[in-house]
């Protein structure tokens, strides 16, 4: 057994010297690795800066001379001819309402006026009579003020009936509703035969003249803003977009609601020499002026999945892939939110691939 330990020993110290031999012979020695040569990229150092913002609200083409045409009594409508689009003449009838029981009134109040009229004038033949034989001494003082009291009474009556037959009148003029300028129908909120109600619109008429595009903005914006303002809006429908224009009013007061006001901007065209039309969508788009942010090229992002980063640069010229929060973007640039801080260096341009920790020169 120990003979057979011994030859093994032998062979084993005999193999490791013939490859050794084998190595030398060959010339053969271990693989020494080349160093990395770094990779050649465009870099950038990080910088804040301040960028104008454009915010878009969604707004709507209005006349500047609008009315919505309703009535203060309530009745059945007996005739509503006109149509969205129609144009009417001012003075034209739009809607009548059922009257007949406001006529019955007015006739009762004209019966009782007559009679309170014949009463007024025997009433004041007396009072002169009197006041006539009061002055000559024919007359008690007792007997003045008895046709004096019944004059007074019956004038009073009187003008109580007039100013009721007045009042009557009044509302039964709202029973006829007219046009109180020319303009287009552009909207109807009821139809013949429907029950109008005080306060309620029966329909709305604009002026085909001078159009204004009205928005509602935030109260975060009104303090930045102030009629005069360049502003720029689109409407789609008309193939108009991104045309400047001035705010000509700013609400003081806004909605308690919604925490929004009203701004308007007078259109420099009317719809008669243009294909604007009342009711039109149209946007208003603000350019403000932010706070100080980081800005970098939208060439620099890196997208794996839903996740957004970049490339940053280590003090030892290494890439390292760093996820980023992203905001506005602005003339082919994006905001930084956070993940990038000011004078950070960082791959601009992704021209190939990159791998993390790999070594950079730019």
């Amino acid at each position: 057994m120990k003979f057979i330990h011994s030859y093994k020993t032998v062979l084993l110290i005999s193999a490791l010297m013939a490859s050794a031999l084998f190595l030398q012979a060959c010339g053969g020695s271990p693989d020494v690795q080349e160093p990395e040569r770094p990779l050649a990229v465009s870099t950038a150092l990080a910088q804040s800066e301040v960028t104008p913002a454009t915010h878009t609200f969604p707004a709507s083409v209005v006349s500047t001379q609008e009315a919505r045409l309703s009535t203060i009594v309530m009745g059945t409508i007996t005739q509503l001819d006109v149509n969205e689009g129609d144009r009417v003449r001012r003075g034209e009838v739009v809607a009548r309402i059922k009257d007949d029981q406001i006529r019955a009134q007015l006739m009762q109040i004209q019966a009782a006026k007559l009679q309170a009229s014949a009463g007024y004038e025997l009433a004041a033949a007396s009072f002169r009579r009197i006041t006539n034989l009061f002055e000559q001494e024919s007359a008690t003082r007792h007997e003045l003020d008895e046709v004096t009291a019944a004059y007074n009474m019956a004038k009073a009556q009187l003008e109580m009936l007039d100013a009721s037959e007045q009042e009557v009148r009044e509302m039964l003029a709202y029973t006829v509703i007219r046009a109180p300028f020319d303009g287009v129908v552009s909207r109807k909120f009821m139809r013949t035969g429907d029950l109008a109600a005080p306060g309620h619109p029966i329909v709305t008429l604009s002026s085909p003249g001078l159009l204004k595009v009205r928005a509602h903005l935030p109260e975060s914006l009104v303090s930045g803003i102030q009629p005069g303002d360049v502003v720029r809006y689109s409407i789609p429908a008309a193939g108009m977009e991104l045309l400047e224009v001035a705010l000509t009013r700013i609400n003081s007061t806004g909605d308690q609601m919604s925490r929004q006001f009203s701004a308007e901007a007078l259109l420099p065209f009317s719809a008669d020499t243009t294909g604007v039309r009342p009711g039109m969508f149209a946007s208003l788009h603000l350019s403000v002026t932010d706070d100080p942010a980081i800005f970098i090229p939208q060439t620099a992002l890196v997208h794996r999945g839903q996740l957004t980063g970049i490339y940053a640069v280590t003090e030892s010229n290494q890439a390292v892939l760093r996820w980023v929060r992203t905001g506005r973007e602005h003339e082919g640039r994006v905001e930084i939110i956070s993940g990038l801080r000011e004078g950070e260096r960082y791959i601009s341009e992704l021209e190939s691939p990159v791998r993390q920790g790999q070594l950079l020169s730019w």
